[in-house]
């Protein structure tokens, strides 16, 4: 190791922003050999680097060999606050870009594969306002399932998610913005499609096969759906879609989503006592790593918009 020098003073250069965005790198993958591939270097160009860091800042940052990769207290501290200072130079130069209109950010936006259906419209206006006001912003969408999302966000994969979140953590800030309406639906080749909802009971809907629901935040709801016999999995609305349409299964999904099969006819919704359910949606993004200009702006924009087309008043769909 390079050996430790005077103690650091403070005056960063350039080198030493680029050399702390290496370290932070190193930690997020977990070590040296973790990290040749985010940075494009060898081990020993990595190790040399952070070597030539401890000795800039006078501290060994972290313990690596056969042991494995840890931190150090010192490198913790390092660590917590090159996150940080990193951040508040991405913003800086996000708000520099803003002020002239020029606004060269990426921003990552993970949403739940049924919003496309409820909640397309006001999404698309917001999508189109800050294209249209920050050309050079790069926009990444991705469509995916509640917990992908969740894990996504945390991990940093993603900037932003919008989903029914289904847990909270301390992790994330998530704010709430609109309601989603679920309810229970089959096939029309399912025993239950041609029979009244008269007849309909929560035991009847017990007695047939369903498929698993990650999302149910009414506790009623929940202790309804464990007494379900719960026959398959699909993590995505799609995919439970599907198999709500081969009509071996029921499904509860969300109601706008399925307007359009219930037109065709293909599918019905199944309405019995508790089987409808409201969850709450969620604009979520890791706290440890604050949302830039671009991803703050285009976060207000989609607020805006879903408040805007009502999104927020979680009126409970019509009855017929």
């Amino acid at each position: 190791m390079t050996p430790l020098s005077k103690p650091f003073r403070g005056n960063l250069s350039d080198a030493d922003i680029a050399s702390l965005r290496e370290f932070v790198e190193i930690v997020e993958a977990g070590g040296i050999t973790a990290a040749q591939a985010r940075l494009g270097k060898g081990k020993s160009a990595i190790s040399l680097g952070l070597s030539r860091l401890e000795g800039r800042l006078a501290m060994r940052l972290c313990e690596r060999g056969r042991s494995g990769f840890r931190l150090t207290e010192q490198g913790q501290m390092v660590h917590s606050a090159a996150v940080q200072l990193l951040g508040e130079i991405g913003r800086f130069n996000d708000f520099i870009g803003a002020a002239t209109q020029k606004l060269e950010d990426k921003v990552t936006l993970f949403v739940d594969d049924s919003f496309l259906f409820e909640f397309g419209e006001p999404m698309s206006r917001a999508i189109g306002r800050i294209s249209d006001r920050y050309p050079g912003l790069r926009l990444t969408i991705r469509m995916s399932s509640p917990d992908h999302i969740y894990a996504s966000v945390l991990e940093g994969v993603a900037d932003l998610g919008f989903t029914a979140l289904s847990r909270h953590t301390d992790a994330l800030a998530a704010t709430p913005v609109c309601t989603e309406w679920m309810g229970i639906f089959c096939g029309r080749q399912h025993p239950l499609f041609d029979m009244d909802d008269a007849m309909i009971t929560p035991a009847e809907l017990r007695r047939h096969s369903f498929v698993a629901t990650e999302v149910t935040q009414e506790e009623a709801y929940s202790e309804f759906v464990r007494g379900l016999m719960i026959r398959a999995t699909a993590p995505t609305i799609l995919s439970r879609m599907l198999l709500v349409l081969s009509s071996r299964y029921l499904g509860v999904v969300p109601i706008s989503f399925a307007q359009h099969w219930v037109e065709k006819g293909d599918i019905r919704e199944l309405r019995a006592e508790g089987s409808r359910t409201a969850n709450t949606c969620y604009l979520i993004h890791r706290r440890a790593r604050p949302l830039g200009l671009g991803g703050t702006i285009f976060r207000n924009m989609l607020i805006d918009e879903l408040a805007l087309a009502g999104a927020t008043t979680g009126t409970v769909p019509d009855e017929s």
